[in-house]
């Protein structure tokens, strides 16, 4: 892979994650605030989707580093 396309993955998957996790923030923001006459499913499925948008989030920094390790040991050359 060249040092542009490099360099792009790491600002999308960095991209990626920082949506991610506001995303879940939101969702859990959503869980913690009262809300009248919310079934308790509804807490269940929310905390789900924020736990799952975290992993993904994780994954997505992750990627980024192996990335942007990759863009060092070019650049090293």
């Amino acid at each position: 892979m060249t040092k542009k396309n490099l360099r792009n993955l790491v600002s999308d998957y960095k991209n990626y994650a920082f949506v991610l996790l506001a995303a879940s923030v939101f969702l859990y923001i959503g869980v913690v605030l009262p809300g009248q006459g919310k079934e308790p499913l509804y807490d269940w499925v929310m905390m789900g989707t924020t736990f799952l948008f975290l992993v993904g989030s994780y994954s997505c920094f992750r990627i980024s580093l192996n990335y942007k390790k990759q863009l060092d040991e070019q650049e090293e050359l």
